[in-house]
């Protein structure tokens, strides 16, 4: 019997390397980490967002008394929301894609322009949280705040550098993600985001 339990094969399965090993490894962890972020962005920062215009427009218009920084909170909810959503839309193929172009193309141009929206995702979104995370120190020393918002903004900033990485390691680890809606799996309820 084979090492992956093919009784007729044979021959034995030879060991995975330590680099399949390793492969298999940054796969599994940004897997975890781009579930567990949509999770909190869906399921944490988009009611926050919500909760909070709701309640400046109420303070705003029938109180008028607004809250000065809901602006610049809401504003940074939105990006992390966004940032959170992203590794994982990769991973169900729900990216913006020139549809109308793309399936007019031959299998091998397919091929191609798939090749080159990994290696340009992985370069902006590489080079996106390089910065971010460079950044962060010299926020941390200047004390860097929002105009309205008097909180330190470096832990927004290395949240990003997060979502970044994680959608660095989704690109790399899963370069060609499904193309069909129907066969992706569901979206992960806030029970699935606590499981590895």
């Amino acid at each position: 019997m084979s090492a992956s339990g093919d009784a007729g094969a044979g021959e034995p399965t030879p060991p995975a390397s330590a680099l399949d090993s390793a492969f298999d490894r940054i796969d599994r962890a940004s897997a975890t980490a781009a579930r567990r972020l949509f999770a909190l962005g869906i399921y944490v920062m988009l009611p926050a967002l919500v909760l909070l215009v709701t309640t400046d427009v109420v303070l705003r218009y029938v109180f008028d008394s607004p809250l000065q920084w809901a602006r610049d909170v809401s504003g940074l909810f939105l990006l992390m929301s966004i940032g959170a959503a992203l590794p994982l839309a990769w991973d169900r193929s729900y990216h913006i894609r020139m549809e109308v172009v793309y399936d007019r193309l031959s299998p091998t141009r397919r091929r191609l322009v798939d090749v080159l929206s990994v290696v340009s995702g992985i370069v902006f979104f590489g080079m996106m949280a390089v910065q971010a995370a460079l950044y962060v120190p010299f926020m941390i020393r200047t004390g860097e705040t929002g105009e309205d918002l008097l909180w330190p903004l470096w832990p927004y900033m290395a949240f990003l550098a997060l979502c970044g990485f994680v959608a660095v390691a989704r690109l790399f680890a899963n370069p060609a993600p499904s193309r069909s809606r129907e066969g992706a799996a569901p979206v992960p309820t806030p029970t699935d985001a606590g499981q590895s």
